[in-house]
């Protein structure tokens, strides 16, 4: 309402007063209202992070056809991906890709000829659709003649002793792995 209120104090003083001018001024500013929240609506679709109906025709030109089993969080780091894929190949481009994961806590090297993504925030194999994603988006980006090799983080035993029973009841056993 603060719009109607300054496009009223704007006009003559004699038009304040008028019932018709009033009701006008209250149509336009309804009017107003629906356009400025359609703009925001429009600038949300220009961020990946807040794609919503545009998501579809952007996973379309960048070949991300068939994503419509996944969840919007996951289509939408797909793109990122997708986007973030462009240009020539090195480990600084397949560290942003690895970036765009929503986990995002990867850490890319290359060793004889083998790209490593070494996983270095949450422990165990991630949830096998964002895996999946994580996966379609590398090997969309390298090149066909190189391989990648994903490693995982684990609880190791030496880390298990220094941990209280409370600390050790947030782990899921899936966490775990043992040493030699």
């Amino acid at each position: 309402m603060a719009e109607f209120d300054n496009m009223l104090r704007s006009l003559p003083v004699a038009y304040r007063r008028d019932r018709w001018v009033r009701d006008l001024l209250g149509c336009i500013a309804v009017l107003d209202e629906k356009q400025r929240e359609s703009a925001l609506e429009t600038v949300e679709q220009l961020f990946p992070d807040t794609m919503t109906w545009i998501l579809e025709t952007e996973e379309r030109i960048a070949g991300l056809e068939g994503n419509a089993a996944l969840t919007l969080e996951e289509r939408r780091t797909a793109l990122q991906a997708r986007w973030r894929a462009a240009g020539k190949c090195d480990v600084e481009l397949i560290q942003r890709v690895c970036d765009s994961w929503k986990n995002g806590e990867i850490s890319v090297g290359f060793a004889e000829g083998v790209i490593l993504l070494t996983f270095v925030g949450a422990y165990g194999v991630p949830e096998a659709a964002e895996l999946a994603a994580l996966q379609e988006a590398i090997e969309h980006t390298i090149p066909c003649h190189l391989a990648a090799e994903y490693l995982w983080r684990w609880l190791l035993v030496r880390e298990v002793a220094a941990m209280t029973v409370d600390e050790l009841q947030t782990h899921p056993v899936s966490e775990f792995a043992f040493e030699e």
